[in-house]
């Protein structure tokens, strides 16, 4: 196997074709790996990052394993380290990041990756790697290679990631609820629809991109300016990064956003993904002064996105990260994701130890560690579950 970083856009954008390809070999979670979510990202969210993507091609030249690294600046603690890790891995930016690969390779393409990765260590002092699956391969891989690399390791921000396993049919979902819950969404459903008369649109397409997404911007922050919070669409270029993506998905995927309008202006916005076997509930917003808000415009959302997602035959139904009590009023599954800080710099390895004070501090005063709780807010929304 041959490994090869590569450190320019237009390099990237010369193997969008053969790096979709692998992110497609994983269904379920492979969509914020792909060409299209990390170069829009580099674009609009952090183009101060560097790309340090590592391929990996077989003897005969067949792109194998990829890892969507990137170099930037971390600063925390008062300590500012040159580092490498997965783009996206802000809340923002993307869930279940790891390295592609070709199933039946995939054990020779991480260790062929984190044998790149070390050496190409005088590029980097700390190794981030953000919203790793807990007890992935990857994540064993770094454990077991940490000594040889000269790592010192840390592991934090653990995430709850709550998912549905979608049943044959919404009926069958529906049965699997609580029954004051099925009540709850199904009267909800007819109070919008019936009786105030709301109506719900679907946009899908290109060309519907740039309407959806101005309306659940607006609504986004019209909700979380009554909180006196800017919320998640308030961080720079991540508008812009929206719609980037939703104006031309990932290869092979798409997006839905729903609105719900009311005497035509639009109340509620619902934004998802759909990539392989799953829909990534992605981002939400609704109109706090609406008379529809009072008969939660999200529940509503919720279900019927969750409907759509079923009949278009879909296995999953991903929450994405944040253990939001919401969540699971409509699941109780869930996976875990991980943090795993690598270090190899004095500088870096200094953090670690002050990171490690910092969590015995924590846990001395009673307010627990930072390795189980979140680093910023949540990609979801709370949905309202008010009762009448």
């Amino acid at each position: 196997m041959i490994a090869t970083i590569l450190t320019h856009v237009e390099q990237l954008e010369a193997i969008r074709a053969e790096w979709d390809a692998l992110a497609h070999l994983d269904r379920r979670d492979g969509f914020f790996r792909t060409s299209r979510w990390y170069l829009a990202w580099h674009r609009r969210v952090r183009p101060d990052a560097q790309p340090f993507v590592i391929t990996t091609r077989s003897a005969e030249g067949r792109l194998i394993g990829l890892a969507p690294f990137c170099l930037y600046n971390y600063q925390d603690l008062g300590f500012r380290m040159e580092t490498v890790g997965f783009a996206g891995a802000e809340t923002v930016s993307g869930d279940f990041l790891d390295v592609l690969a070709v199933p039946d390779q995939r054990a020779g393409v991480l260790h062929t990756t984190l044998n790149a990765l070390h050496e190409g260590r005088s590029r980097w002092g700390l190794l981030q790697l953000g919203e790793v699956l807990v007890s992935s391969d990857l994540h064993a891989a770094v454990k077991s290679r940490a000594d040889d690399m000269g790592l010192a390791l840390r592991e934090e921000q653990e995430n709850i990631c709550p998912f549905i396993e979608l049943p044959p049919s919404f009926d069958a979902y529906l049965q699997g609820l609580s029954k004051s819950f099925r009540y709850y969404i199904r009267r909800r459903t007819k109070i919008i629809l019936e009786e105030k008369g709301g109506r719900i649109e679907v946009c899908a397409g290109p060309a519907q991109a740039t309407e959806g997404i101005n309306a659940l911007v607006q609504l986004h922050h019209a909700r979380w300016e009554s909180r006196n919070d800017p919320g998640t669409l308030g961080r720079p270029g991540f508008v812009n990064f929206l719609r980037d993506i939703c104006a031309q998905p990932p290869e092979g995927s798409s997006y839905r956003l729903y609105l719900l309008k009311f005497e035509g202006k639009p109340v509620g916005a619902f934004l998802l993904f759909y990539f392989g076997e799953a829909a990534l509930y992605y981002q939400a917003g609704w109109d706090p002064h609406s008379p529809l808000e009072r008969y939660s415009p999200g529940t509503f959302l919720m279900a019927r996105s969750i409907q759509d997602a079923i009949e278009s035959g879909l296995r999953y139904y991903e929450f994405l990260r944040g253990d939001e009590a919401y969540k699971f009023r409509w699941t109780k599954s869930t996976r875990r994701t991980i943090t795993l800080l690598g270090a190899r710099s004095a500088v870096a390895r200094a953090y670690l130890r002050t990171a490690q004070a910092k969590d015995l501090v924590k846990k001395l005063l009673g307010r627990g560690s930072s390795a189980s709780t979140r680093s910023a807010e949540p990609v979801e929304e709370p949905v309202e579950q008010r009762q009448d």
